[in-house]
């Protein structure tokens, strides 16, 4: 069975993400379930920390269909998850300790920052192509900003970078909707 492979399609670009659901299932078809029903779209790039991760998905885009949890797939939660958090790597933010957001992915920067991040976030793909674009988002210039009801000020890109939208291919692998807490 081949992999779902994932097209993040950006105004300037493209990243290509393998996904691993025999790894993270039940993150793979959240994101899978996500990128499906629109949830991407036209969706503003939130938060750029360089040498970091590249977090499009921040503070569920102010959209309620994308505020919903999981179960966290990762290692400090006890589920065996052997992903390496290295540079490309994608995951679902959540609390580092027991719950995963159903929608909120990042892709980690750097090998130190995935050391950092290994074992409190689910991994469950990493980039095979697109790293031009990736470095493109890192190196713009960036601003401050505080999302309502957050409690941290993020880096955003200081003109708005957009994802155009979130294409899965699932090679005719049809994979459940996520369970959500």
């Amino acid at each position: 069975m081949k992999n779902p492979i994932v097209r993040i399609v950006t105004e300037k670009g493209e990243i290509t993400v393998e996904l691993y659901p025999q790894q993270a299932p039940n993150t793979t078809a959240s994101f899978i379930y996500a990128a499906n029903n629109d949830m991407y779209k036209d969706r503003l790039i939130k938060r750029v920390v360089p040498g970091f991760v590249m977090q499009p998905s921040y503070n569920y885009f102010e959209d309620k269909r994308c505020d919903y949890y999981l179960d966290g797939e990762f290692s400090v939660n006890g589920f065996d998850n052997n992903i390496k958090m290295e540079k490309g790597t994608i995951a679902m933010a959540g609390d580092g300790e027991k719950l995963a957001h159903g929608s909120e992915f990042f892709i980690v920067l750097s090998d130190e920052a995935g050391e950092k991040l290994q074992g409190k976030f689910a991994a469950f793909g990493k980039v095979i192509s697109g790293f031009e674009e990736l470095e493109r988002l890192e190196n713009l210039p960036l601003v401050d900003v505080k999302p309502e009801g957050v409690n941290a000020v993020i880096k955003q890109p200081a003109r708005d970078q957009y994802m155009k939208n979130v294409y899965v291919d699932t090679f005719g692998v049809q994979y459940p909707d996520p369970k959500k807490l």
